[in-house]
């Protein structure tokens, strides 16, 4: 099982006899939040406090993404279709998408805080704003 821990700045993983490793992410002070099982078997996390994405490998090899609005401080990740991943930007009240090639789309400022997310295939997502009372559904073209 994969996790984050935002404070230590780094991905581990634990196996079912408990043996645990750790990853330091790259960028310092990053808070790695999220984590998924993307399409391509990697883990895939949110950096909150960087405005990036990651990308770990299970060998551990880290790759980081920087969002087109820096600072927009990434919080939910969810796994859409095909090559695609979605992810919500809290401060910038935006959602992206980034693909496993890294390439990524922001829409732009469409809600209070953004959290949590969950996608249905590779157009259509649901998110959590951070006003507590909207549940939003949006769908990209």
């Amino acid at each position: 099982m994969w996790f984050t821990e935002a404070d230590a700045n780094k991905i581990g993983r634990i196996t079912t006899a408990g043996t645990i490793t750790e990853f330091r992410v790259r960028t310092s002070t990053s808070e790695p939040l999220s984590i998924v099982l993307g399409p391509d078997g990697a883990l895939w996390f949110t950096e909150y406090n960087r405005g990036q994405i990651g990308r770990i490998t299970v060998e551990g090899a880290i790759t980081e993404f920087p969002t087109p609005t820096r600072q927009s401080t990434p919080y939910g990740l969810a796994v859409g279709g095909g090559s695609v991943l979605w992810f919500t930007e809290d401060w910038a009240g935006k959602v992206g998408r980034i693909r496993t090639d890294g390439s990524i789309t922001e829409t732009g400022a469409i809600a209070r805080g953004p959290k949590g997310i969950v996608a249905l295939g590779s157009r259509t997502i649901w998110f959590v704003e951070y006003d507590g009372n909207s549940i939003d559904v949006i769908s990209f073209g």
